[in-house]
């Protein structure tokens, strides 16, 4: 396209390589971290889904669906990296304490203050029962 255009879309070669890179990574970043992320804490059970931003609604292999009683739920950690965000929540089974990690990196920051005073709230609850 830019041959098509007589190089007025980039003048130099430079230019155009730099492009397809930052258009490449960028893809890459969002097919790996861009991740849809949703939290429901009604009843006794806490379930954190993520699934991917591309292809989700026709290929639901990146969907991950994590369910847990809320009186397991020990402590958690929001984790921010430059351009990703995790959420790593620690709870307790039979034996031993398992942690998870949720990619948060799409939520905004007034949901992720929600989601913060919410865990806040059901670990308060839980802090006598340990």
């Amino acid at each position: 396209m830019n041959q098509q255009l007589g190089k007025q879309l980039f003048p130099s070669d430079k230019y155009y390589h730099a492009s397809l890179i930052f258009v490449g990574l960028w893809l890459t970043y969002i097919y790996f971290a861009g991740k849809y992320f949703e939290y429901d804490s009604e009843g006794s059970i806490v379930s954190f889904l993520n699934r991917g931003a591309i292809l989700s609604e026709f290929m639901n292999y990146r969907t991950k669906i994590h369910e847990i009683k809320k009186e397991k739920i020990k402590t958690y950690q929001i984790y921010n990296f430059l351009v990703y965000r995790r959420l790593s929540v620690v709870y307790s089974t039979k034996y031993t304490d398992k942690n998870i990690h949720i990619n948060i990196s799409m939520l905004s920051p007034k949901k992720t203050k929600y989601l913060k005073l919410s865990l806040d709230k059901i670990i308060e609850k839980n802090l006598p029962n340990l």
